[in-house]
């Protein structure tokens, strides 16, 4: 059995499973994401329920103000679970996006 980073992008299910658990502690139940491309490399996961920014938005706040944590949290809890990948959003919800564009890569 090889290290986390050599399979860490077999068909994306090892990341998958990291980023369910941890984001269902971290955001609760109603946090919603599917795979929509993965490789040896790279993974990239859609995400079209956040309860962070529903929170956001019925309490009147800047959703746009989540943008910063939320990279910061998702950065973080990537690279400190697999120093050799990094992680990227494409898009974000809470900036305008129709939905959060979560890209995992190996580091080159």
């Amino acid at each position: 059995m090889g290290t986390m980073e050599t399979r860490l992008f077999k068909g994306g299910s090892e990341i998958d499973e990291i980023f369910c658990v941890v984001s269902k502690v971290i955001f609760g139940p109603n946090f919603e994401w599917e795979v929509s491309g993965s490789s040896e490399e790279r993974l990239v996961m859609k995400i079209t329920a956040c309860p962070l920014l529903r929170v956001a938005e019925s309490t009147g706040r800047d959703p746009g103000e989540l943008s910063n944590a939320c990279s910061a949290y998702l950065r973080s809890a990537v690279e400190n679970l697999n120093p050799r990948c990094t992680q990227r959003y494409g898009t974000m919800m809470c900036t305008g996006d129709g939905c959060c564009e979560n890209v995992i890569e190996i580091r080159s």
